[in-house]
């Protein structure tokens, strides 16, 4: 009997799911887009990036960040905030690693973020779904997609209630949806917050910014106080990099010169 009732929850879950994705493909579908619905149906197996050790499915993280995290990635079902600067280029690198190639991702509170920025960072625009900021149905529409999605990514314009962030986290790690959120009104399992180390490009006067050095701390469940770690953004080849080393942190890095103690000669 449990277990009809489990499998009763889980249809009604995807029912929810369905109909606020429903929205999100009459409005891809008047720009010449589609949703792939084949993504809600129950796969045996699980992505191809994801990994099952009997303690819950790891997700990948990108290269750059993945000393940053307990055992180099995340776990399905869990909550990553984020805080200070580049909120928004690191919320979708972390999104595009773990959605990978099979997994939906759907973007709510960030009315700003255009199609191609998205395009860019990597993600499948046949498998997103972007939820506008306000409404009198946001609650319902934000516990389908923690529901319905692999990943779930909230901005900093959702103002969330912590009620509502207790409930969403509640909802996403019975689905194991990974939830990344700027800013959010309550704890995440882990933190991210990123600072400004300084910005590339520009020459005597003249030129643009090309890129910028952050310095990212991470904290949370998992780890033993702090780790930090420097990149780059953005790359042409991708969202985000390793930093090199800095000369101070080079010449840090160096064994220190040892004085050899002086021999005498046998006379």
């Amino acid at each position: 009997m449990g277990t009809a009732l489990q499998m009763e929850d889980r249809e009604q879950r995807l029912s929810r799911a369905r109909a606020a994705l429903g929205a999100a493909e009459r409005s891809a579908a008047r720009w010449g887009g589609r949703i792939d619905r084949t993504a809600l149906q129950p796969s045996a197996q699980p992505v191809s990036e994801a990994a099952d050790d009997g303690l819950g499915t790891r997700l990948p993280v990108p290269g750059a960040l993945t000393t940053l995290f307990p055992r180099s990635s995340l776990r399905a079902g869990s909550s990553v905030a984020l805080e200070g600067a580049a909120s928004t280029s690191l919320l979708l690198s972390l999104a595009v690693a773990a959605a990978g190639e099979d997994s939906w991702c759907a973007i709510a509170g960030m009315p700003d973020l255009g199609l191609r920025s998205a395009l860019d960072a990597g993600l499948d625009p046949c498998r997103l779904a972007l939820a506008p900021a306000g409404g009198d149905q946001r609650p319902q529409v934000l516990s389908a997609l923690a529901d319905g999605v692999g990943v779930l990514v909230l901005g900093s314009d959702l103002d969330l209630a912590p009620a509502l962030w207790r409930s969403l986290l509640g909802r996403a790690r019975t689905a194991d949806t990974l939830v990344l959120a700027a800013t959010p009104p309550g704890r995440a399992d882990l933190t991210l917050r990123a600072r400004t180390q300084g910005w590339t490009g520009l020459g005597q006067g003249s030129g643009r910014l090309r890129r910028r050095r952050l310095e990212i701390t991470a904290e949370g469940r998992g780890i033993a106080g702090h780790r930090t770690a420097e990149v780059l953004l953005p790359q042409v080849d991708g969202m985000i990099a390793t930093a090199p080393q800095s000369r101070s942190q080079r010449a840090e890095s160096r064994e220190p010169m040892r004085l050899l103690q002086p021999v005498r000669r046998a006379s």
